[in-house]
């Protein structure tokens, strides 16, 4: 990462660069129609953590939230989540899957339907602040839940194709196994110890280039 960093501001020079970062939901910037050149993005994974339960501690420490029920309604796709949103998937896959996982275990299921439709409200909003022409890359890999097979990337790309864009690229990236648990949990599908897992975690990621197109 030093040395892709070190190459990339080389190649920038000496150009000031403007900097905002704007602490909103993903899918309700604040950004104006067609203003956005490229987004780059690597988004939650279903299934994978709690995301609120990891960063808990850091939130009330730094004064980010008061209540931890109230910080976890702000993380895409929990469980924990009790309003009810009307629900649309775009992607047939998706729909797929969600119908599978209803079979096995509805309360999940309805958690992987949710995580699906809210990554949806964020690709419209991509969609939204993206000139035409412009590019939005996700990277993103498969997973499983309850021996279901999770395919985030192919239902990402079905949802936008749906919104809009069409593919740009897409490139398979292999998941360094010093970096993440190489063993999921046989049950819930969770990054777990080799002594409680029963399968290998994905190996290799993809990054979704997908361009905008009207």
């Amino acid at each position: 990462m030093m040395i892709k960093n070190a190459e990339f501001w080389k190649i920038l020079g000496t150009k000031d660069i403007d900097c905002v970062v704007d602490n909103v939901d993903a899918y309700k910037t604040r950004l104006k129609d067609d203003s956005v050149s490229l987004i780059v993005t690597s988004p939650p994974y279903v299934t994978s953590y709690e995301y609120a339960d990891l960063h808990q501690l850091t939130a009330i420490w730094l004064g980010y939230a008061d209540k931890l029920s109230e910080f976890r309604s702000k993380f895409i796709g929990s469980i924990q989540k009790d309003d009810h949103l009307s629900i649309d998937l775009y992607s047939n896959l998706g729909k797929k899957t969600v119908t599978g996982l209803e079979q096995i275990d509805k309360r999940q299921a309805k958690g992987v339907e949710r995580y699906f439709f809210e990554m949806q409200l964020c690709f419209q909003e991509m969609h939204r602040v993206l000139k035409v022409g412009s590019r939005a890359f996700i990277v993103i890999g498969d997973t499983e839940l309850k021996r279901v097979p999770i395919h985030n990337a192919d239902v990402f790309i079905e949802a936008m194709e749906k919104i809009g864009f069409k593919i740009y690229k897409i490139i398979k990236r292999e998941v360094p196994s010093k970096i993440l648990p190489s063993t999921r949990d046989k049950t819930t599908g969770r990054f777990t110890s080799t002594s409680e897992a029963d399968r290998l975690v994905y190996r290799v990621e993809c990054i979704v280039g997908m361009v905008k197109t009207i």
